[in-house]
C-alpha cells in the first residue's frame, strides 16, 4: 500500500448503476464488512481503464486496511468505510 496520509483523496473501486435523479448514481463499494451502497454525484465518480471509482478521503491507514470517508450518501453508514489494502484503489489527482 502506498504511503497515504489522513486527508488525502483516493479513488476506491465501485460498482455504478443509474440513480433515481439526474446527476447521481447508485454506487456499491466492497468493504471489509461487506458491500456498502448509496448515492453519489456523477462528479465524484471516475472511470479509468474500464473500471469505476468513487472519490474518498483517507481517515486512517493501518497495515492491511485503509479507513476512508466515501463521497455521497449511504444507506447503512455515514460514509465511513474500511477498505482492504488488496483493493485496487488509486490516488486522486
Amino acid at each position: 500500500m502506498p504511503d497515504l496520509e489522513p486527508g488525502e483523496k483516493v479513488l476506491v473501486p465501485t460498482n455504478v448503476a443509474e440513480g433515481a435523479f439526474p446527476g447521481e448514481n447508485l454506487v456499491t463499494v466492497e468493504t471489509k464488512t461487506g458491500p456498502v451502497s448509496g448515492f453519489a454525484s456523477t462528479e465524484d465518480i471516475v472511470h479509468k481503464h474500464g473500471d469505476s471509482y468513487l472519490m474518498a478521503e483517507v481517515e486512517g491507514v493501518t497495515e492491511g486496511m485503509l479507513t476512508v470517508r466515501l463521497f455521497g450518501h449511504f444507506f447503512t453508514t455515514t460514509g465511513l468505510a474500511y477498505i482492504p489494502s488488496t483493493a485496487k484503489f488509486l490516488r486522486a489527482r
